[in-house]
């Protein structure tokens, strides 16, 4: 019997019509709704450099994790650490292990680390939004009713 931990591999490379599916699907069910609730357009996407996320990944991994999950979150009304990101939704990344649970389960549980302040979960965030910051300045207003477009804060 090997010592190695057997890691479920669950996701797996797609094409560009699941992409499309999907980012539809969301506009459709939930974006417009979040955009009318926050009277701004929400977020659509979340961009990083690969160098950034090569130096999570490796923290991470020096950190013991074997996996990463990708919780979506949104910043507070009030945010002014970034104003153009109060109220819009994020993902945050979070370094995983594998653990057994007292029953026996194999779980993915968020990792901590001892730092000079406590336990630190190995977290990233603060990509950079679209909207606000969509790539050569495109704007996604054109898919919200105008009465919401006209409500911009």
């Amino acid at each position: 019997m090997s010592s190695t931990k057997q890691i479920n591999k669950v996701g797996k490379f797609v094409d560009a019509r699941h992409v499309n599916e999907l980012r539809e699907n969301y506009r459709a069910e939930r974006w417009i709704e979040n955009s009318k609730h926050l009277g701004k357009p929400d977020s659509l996407s979340v961009w990083y450099s690969l160098d950034e996320l090569k130096q999570y990944l490796d923290t991470a991994a020096a950190a013991g994790a074997d996996g990463i999950r990708v919780y979506f979150g949104a910043y507070p009304s009030t945010y002014p650490e970034n104003i153009l990101h109060a109220g819009r939704q994020t993902v945050v990344f979070v370094a995983t292990q594998q653990k057994l649970s007292e029953t026996g389960k194999t779980e993915n549980k968020d990792l901590y680390v001892s730092t000079p302040k406590g336990p630190e979960v190995v977290a990233f965030n603060f990509g950079s939004l679209c909207p606000p910051t969509c790539p050569g300045g495109g704007g996604t207003t054109k898919d919200l009713p105008t009465f919401i477009v006209a409500k911009k804060s």
